[in-house]
């Protein structure tokens, strides 16, 4: 995977434990004017069930703008990290 064009890293606190996630934006892999984000979680690389492309498993989104992709991702990176803690009680 390229640079990243925007990124931005975070803490949620779940039952007591700061779970650490990490926001990538990148170009779209197929079309290259718009933009997709790759996560970490507890600096683990997720993986999109339903890839954009085989060369690419690890973005999602199709979004307009870089700050449209970094909200998007941050808002999914939040929710996996509190996600992350909850299953792990």
């Amino acid at each position: 995977m390229d640079k990243p064009i925007l990124q931005k890293d975070g803490t949620t606190f779940e039952l007591g434990m700061n779970i650490p996630w990490f926001v990538a934006v990148h170009f779209h892999p197929l079309a290259k004017e718009k933009y997709s984000y790759a996560i970490a979680i507890h600096n683990v690389l997720e993986c999109n069930p339903f890839p954009i492309a085989d060369f690419d498993s690890c973005l999602f989104g199709c979004y307009e703008t870089a700050y449209q992709a970094l909200n998007a991702g941050v808002e999914e990176a939040q929710r996996r990290a509190s996600d992350f803690g909850e299953n792990i009680k």
